[in-house]
Parts: C-alpha cells; sequence; structure tokens
C-alpha cells in the first residue's frame, strides 16, 4: 500500500469507533508511520459525502481498495497539505436517513424562491447528504402533489415523523 491508495477498514477498533469510524468505511492513505505499522487515513463519511475524520489506523485493519486517478492525485496532495485538514478528527453520526419526514426550521431565500417557507414538510429523499445537504422533496399537505425538491441544509431540518 501507498499514499494515495483507496482503502477499506476491514476491522472494528475501539479508538475510531469512538471517532464514527466502523468496519467498511472507505479512506485515502495519506501517511504511514513506519514506527508503529500504522497509517494516517483520511476517512470519508459515507452518510454525508464531501466530509472525512483523519485518524491513524494499522495495517492490520486495512485492506487495499484501488490506486487513486493518477488525476486527481494532485489534487489530493495539496488538500492534505491545507490548514484544516487534520482539524476533522471525527465523522457525525448522519442526522436523517432516507423517508423522515422533516420540518423546515429555517427560512432562507433559495428555499423562498423554490415556494417553500418555515413550518413546511417534506420527506428526505436518500439516506446520505452531499456536504451536510439532504434532498428533500415538499409536498402541499392538502392536495399531496409536489411543491419542490431542494437541496436543503441539515440546520435547517429537523425530523418532524420518522415514516418506518
Amino acid at each position: 500500500m501507498q499514499v494515495s491508495d483507496f482503502v477499506k477498514l476491514i476491522n472494528d477498533t475501539e479508538e475510531l469507533s469512538a471517532k464514527n469510524i466502523f468496519k467498511g468505511c472507505g479512506g485515502v492513505l495519506v501517511s504511514y508511520i513506519a514506527a508503529t505499522d500504522e497509517w494516517i487515513v483520511q476517512f470519508l463519511d459515507p452518510y454525508n459525502y464531501g466530509a472525512f475524520a483523519v485518524a491513524k489506523a494499522k495495517t492490520k485493519d486495512l485492506k487495499y481498495s484501488s490506486d487513486m486517478h493518477p488525476d486527481w492525485i494532485k489534487d489530493f496532495l495539496d488538500e492534505i497539505k491545507g490548514p484544516d485538514f487534520y482539524t476533522h478528527t471525527k465523522l457525525k453520526p448522519p442526522k436523517f436517513k432516507e423517508h423522515d419526514e422533516v420540518i423546515l426550521i429555517n427560512e432562507k431565500p433559495q428555499y423562498v424562491e423554490a415556494g417553500i417557507k418555515k413550518g413546511d414538510k417534506g420527506v428526505v429523499m436518500f439516506g446520505y447528504a452531499i456536504r451536510s445537504k439532504w434532498d428533500v422533496i415538499f409536498s402541499d399537505e392538502e392536495t399531496g402533489f409536489d411543491i419542490a425538491e431542494l437541496e436543503v441544509h441539515e440546520d435547517d431540518i429537523k425530523v418532524y415523523k420518522d415514516i418506518y
């Protein structure tokens, strides 16, 4: 294995579980710590694409998945040199799951432009977010017709009712 390889965590560890990083979580190798046979890994959040946590993992707990595409390596190496890269130390548990009924609690211009206002209800469409934004379909409560499908920041909605 080498820097920029994609890996998968194959064993749960107490240290990583405390950071919401569990068996099956994918990541990218950042650097090798020879004295400890550990890697610093950028673990990718499976519930919030674009989010990640940087943590150490033992080589025996990682399985090689694939090489990083050569066109992406320079961007990755630049990213790990960024000032806040190592401040991402824990994955957040997902706030929502697919089909959660949610209510808009914060009104923003982009929501109002789409015809959605504070108090409107919708349904989360997928079990993951992209950069903390969830795909939500808002419907008219009286007619049941869809009003809008929007990417809504997770801080702007809360669970109204768990459908399942």
